[in-house]
């Protein structure tokens, strides 16, 4: 595994590390945040994509990485432990559609790995990094640009929906989400926010790869840009669980208010495979 290096990491430049930040929202949110004077650091485990970062935007700091090896993950942090960052956002994430396919042994290790083990090393790590940071630090930051420090993880509406015939990728979002409200409670008397992001379909290649290359069927979705807004308004709001678009937020909130055994049945008929 190879790290990039950077001489130009500026005490008074507000730092955000984006992990799974090299293509997708992840990689438009570090974009977004190098457009308002961020100095930008993404992880991410494709090496052609990591190549066009650092091609296109050679501020950008680039860190391989595979999520699945703990041991690999370790090192990266090891490895990051050195910098001084006020915000990580953890946009990694695996998808498997368990109405299509069967899940079989390597796709269950890659999604539980990628959205619940990995996260978790990664958000125990970043929140005892600014915890020392805030402890040892005698150096005014630069409050025009940079809030307060602060953890954000993308999840996905499918987990705010709970019932018994959940697949893996919706219970192991739904964990997330529970995990950075825990944390949230936690580093609140550190004024460390903490933030999880739910968002329905959003019009990016992955999706589109796994829809032949044509997602503008699915409900409600929205474009890259429209997400990476809803995001920074949630950061900016701090809001604690943040679901959009609002249309799904409503659908959501209204199947989540049925009795159990009519949910069950509803979302088994219509959204899960026939067990």
């Amino acid at each position: 595994m190879k790290y990039a290096t950077s001489s130009n990491y500026m005490n008074n430049t507000p730092h955000i590390i984006v992990v799974g930040g090299t293509s997708g929202l992840g990689l438009a949110l570090a974009l977004h945040h190098q457009a308002l004077g961020w100095q930008v650091s993404v992880v991410g485990s494709n090496t052609a994509k990591i190549a066009d970062i650092n091609s296109q935007y050679p501020t950008i700091v680039t860190y391989a990485c595979d999520l699945t090896d703990q041991n690999q993950t370790q090192a990266l942090l090891d490895s990051l432990s050195d910098i001084r960052f006020q915000r990580l956002i953890y946009s990694a994430g695996s998808y498997t559609n368990e109405r299509v396919h069967q899940l079989n042994q390597a796709d269950s290790n890659q999604m539980l790995a990628i959205n619940l083990q990995a996260f978790e090393q990664i958000f125990k790590w970043a929140s005892s990094q600014l915890k020392q940071q805030l402890k040892q630090s005698h150096q005014a930051l630069d409050l025009t640009k940079c809030s307060r420090p602060s953890l954000v993880c993308i999840a996905s509406i499918a987990g705010t929906m709970e019932y018994p015939y959940a697949s893996l990728y919706a219970k192991s979002k739904r964990a997330m989400i529970a995990t950075a409200s825990a944390y949230r409670a936690a580093l609140a008397p550190y004024d460390i926010q903490v933030n999880a992001i739910a968002s329905g379909y959003i019009d990016t290649q992955a999706l589109r790869d796994l829809n032949n290359g044509d997602a503008s069927h699915k409900p409600f979705i929205m474009s890259t840009q429209t997400a990476v807004s809803h995001v920074m308004q949630a950061i900016d709001d701090d809001v604690e669980l943040a679901i959009f678009p609002r249309s799904m937020r409503y659908i959501t909130s209204v199947l989540n208010h049925l009795p159990k055994p009519v949910l069950n049945w509803l979302l088994r008929s219509k959204l899960d495979k026939t067990r």
